[in-house]
């Protein structure tokens, strides 16, 4: 089941959601974090098994009592992917927790390991600088507004304040898509028209990485691979391009690091949001 207001939570279906809690429970580092809705109180408790029979999960931790025999909110991580559900606090003779899951169990689309899948539940973009006069006439309709990309961005100021040259403009850039975004690097999505005309391994410059409204300066970027698929017509050929940043100053890498993971910590409210 998914919701368009919120398409990046992925119900699970029954094979893979046993499946998943079987891993969570021979993980050694296997914990779940529980919570009432709407409550800013988080709790964790180690897992320590899955009955597949009964369908509950074995946990060790202290709880809150109001938490027995009550339905709460849990997530859990495996192989860096957030997953998600509702559950039952049950006891057994006061020494033994387990939780019987309510239902469905809902992944994220993103990932806890730094690396931000932004499309297309984020407006992420990659400005490149070019003078080739072909890919900016390919590059010149926005994604939604069909209006010139150049001239949206053209005057924009402070792009993180003025000491660092927040006084430059957008003119001469090709406005790019991306996938998804870690501190070291991002994913790109090409036409074949810039696929052809983007260099491999070498010094794109300077570029400007758009995270949704706040603009970023990149000292340098290059491309490492790109890879052929299909798009959703099955028909049009589009390619995905691994990019690499280059010289990254300390700050420009806290601030980046810093709005990954700020948008990774919403993820249990939007999950609250997800279930209303």
């Amino acid at each position: 089941m998914e919701k368009d207001k919120n398409v990046f939570f992925k119900e699970l279906n029954e094979k893979e959601k046993a499946s998943k809690l079987v891993q969570l429970a021979k993980s050694q580092t296997g914990e779940v974090v529980l919570w009432k809705k709407g409550s800013a109180d988080k709790f964790k408790a180690k897992v320590v098994n899955y009955f597949t029979t009964r369908k509950e999960i074995q946990v060790e931790g202290e709880l809150p009592e109001d938490f027995f025999n009550d339905e709460v909110l849990f997530s859990f991580v495996l192989t860096g992917v957030h997953y998600f559900g509702q559950c039952k606090v049950l006891s057994f003779a006061k020494t033994k927790i387990y939780l019987d899951p309510i239902g469905k169990i809902f992944k994220s689309e993103r990932r806890a390991n730094f690396r931000l899948l932004t499309f297309p539940h984020h407006q992420v973009y990659l400005h490149i600088q070019t003078d080739d006069s072909e890919l900016h006439e390919s590059n010149v309709i926005n994604f939604q507004t069909k209006v010139s990309e150049t001239g949206i961005f053209k005057d924009f100021l402070g792009i993180i304040n003025d000491k660092d040259g927040g006084d430059r403009v957008l003119e001469g850039y090709i406005k790019l898509r991306v996938n998804d975004v870690s501190v070291t690097g991002l994913n790109l999505q090409l036409s074949d028209l810039e696929k052809t005309k983007l260099p491999l391994k070498k010094d794109l410059g300077e570029v400007i990485l758009e995270f949704n409204d706040i603009h970023i300066p990149i000292p340098g970027a290059q491309i490492l691979y790109i890879l052929e698929g299909v798009a959703r017509d099955k028909k049009t050929k589009i390619y995905r391009a691994g990019v690499q940043f280059l010289n990254l100053d300390t700050n420009t890498d806290q601030k980046l690091a810093g709005l990954i993971n700020k948008t990774l910590r919403h993820l249990e409210s939007e999950f609250e949001d997800f279930l209303k």
